[in-house]
């Protein structure tokens, strides 16, 4: 009978945790590290709408659950698909997560939900081959870019709160490396194959909510620690599928980039403050939709007093370094952007031109880069930029 009673035992240990009323952290706590453009919320939660939004926070072993709060009343857009997705990411990860992303699962949000479970560990303990004891950081990233979720002032997106069953812990501080990532549709991941799924299931080209992935762009990929080819960084994106700089009274990234919510585009709403501290650099990739023909002096000088005012106006001339990029999809604007980058340098700002071509066709969704091309993007990248920051491994 003893092996019966000990069995008997372990069950009532378990059911009078899952009986215990959960810890709630509300995601406005110390022990949520974000990153992002974020704004307070009322009652504790945290506000923002921009894609790459991410929230990692620690969970002490024992536990069996993680769930997530989020009030979701963004207006969506059902011609492109709507509503928000969300990656949950984790270390140490099961067996399940696509190595050396860690990604765990995919899921969305909506107006009519509100708890969302983010992480399963039955019993304290996982399959095996995984290992969820100890001390588990978990990331919780916003996949899904703005201009497709439709988020306003008054019908806003707001995670509020965090539970378990277990003990929240403080995360592993931020790296200590920063970067931040402007720029249209290739810096969003817009239309990767399957990137849902990290490239699993097949091509999905629809221009839809279900296209979007920040973390499988060249950016979210040079964000990754250098044990995973990136340059292991905390970063920060400011994407909009289609935007071109803004010239003239031409609306563009120079008149979307001071907020904190991109709502509408036109729409934009609530200045961001932009936090000190400042990042160590900032990669612009503007271009793509403006091709502006060579010798183009109308946006050069746009593009001059763009980059400039990112330093000196909206980081407050901080020592940021400018990388202005050309490619992967065309190269037809590269003399544009090597003029520019004079300039800025002779005007005594740090900048460089970062070259993201390859020597072959995007092969993703309407010529986009695939999941597969940005890991050969950012791989080209990232000497250029080791080399001019004084980076190493």
């Amino acid at each position: 009978m003893r092996p019966l009673l000990l069995a008997g035992t372990a069950l009532l240990a378990l059911a009078a945790r899952a009986a215990a009323a959960p810890t709630v952290m509300p995601a406005s706590d110390a022990r949520v590290r974000w990153s992002g453009r974020t704004s307070a919320a009322a009652g504790a939660g945290v506000s923002f709408d921009w894609e790459g939004v991410s929230a990692t926070l620690a969970l002490q072993a024992p536990w069996t659950f993680l769930t997530v709060n989020i009030s979701d009343a963004c207006a969506g857009s059902p011609a492109l698909g709507g509503g928000s997705r969300w990656l949950v990411s984790a270390s140490p990860a099961s067996p399940l997560a696509l190595a050396p992303l860690r990604r765990v699962s995919t899921f969305w949000s909506g107006p009519r939900v509100s708890e969302y479970y983010m992480l399963s560990n039955p019993g304290g303990g996982c399959d095996p081959g995984c290992s969820y004891g100890g001390l588990t950081t978990v990331t919780l990233t916003r996949l899904t870019e703005s201009r497709l979720s439709l988020c306003s002032a008054a019908a806003g997106l707001t995670v509020v709160s965090f539970a378990t069953d277990g003990a929240f812990a403080p995360p592993p501080p931020a790296p200590p490396r920063r970067l931040e990532f402007v720029g249209d549709s290739i810096t969003a991941g817009d239309l990767n194959d399957g990137a849902g799924d990290g490239g699993a299931s097949p091509a999905q080209c629809s221009n839809s909510a279900g296209n979007d992935d920040i973390t499988l762009s060249s950016g979210g990929r040079l964000c990754l620690p250098a044990s995973a080819g990136g340059l292991g960084a905390d970063c920060t994106f400011t994407a909009w599928g289609g935007i071109k700089l803004g010239v003239g009274a031409e609306w563009g990234m120079s008149a979307l980039y001071p907020f904190t919510f991109s709502a509408g585009g036109r729409d934009a709403y609530a200045p961001w403050a932009f936090p000190a501290p400042a990042p160590d650099a900032v990669v612009v990739n503007l271009g793509t939709n403006d091709r502006p023909p060579p010798g183009d002096a109308g946006w050069v000088d746009a593009y001059v007093g763009f980059a400039a005012d990112v330093v000196r106006k909206y980081h407050r001339g901080a020592n940021v370094t400018l990388f202005l990029a050309y490619g992967p999809m065309t190269d037809s604007y590269e003399g544009n952007v090597r003029n520019v980058t004079a300039q800025l340098a002779a005007a005594g700002l740090r900048a460089f031109v970062l070259d993201l071509t390859l020597p072959h066709a995007m092969t993703g969704c309407y010529g986009h880069p695939s999941a597969a091309d940005n890991v050969e993007i950012a791989a080209k990248a990232k000497p250029q930029i080791q080399a001019a920051m004084g980076w190493a491994e």
